[in-house]
């Protein structure tokens, strides 16, 4: 699993950006987001990454 920050959350349309310690950013998707989670910009998380429509992707995110 990659860590990083949401650097982009966007809460009302359900989409964001993580920036993780890598140096690259991923899509995040709500749908992506583990149950009970919530997320906002500044929050630490960990995900992994899959190769999605919008290019590299966060999913089974969920707060370090």
């Amino acid at each position: 699993m990659k860590v990083g920050r949401i650097k982009v959350w966007n809460k009302v349309n359900g989409w964001g950006f993580i920036s993780s310690e890598d140096g690259n950013d991923y899509f995040l998707n709500i749908r992506n987001i583990r149950s009970g989670e919530k997320v906002k910009v500044g929050d630490r998380v960990k995900f992994d990454v899959f190769e999605g429509q919008k290019g590299p992707s966060a999913e089974n995110v969920t707060h370090v």
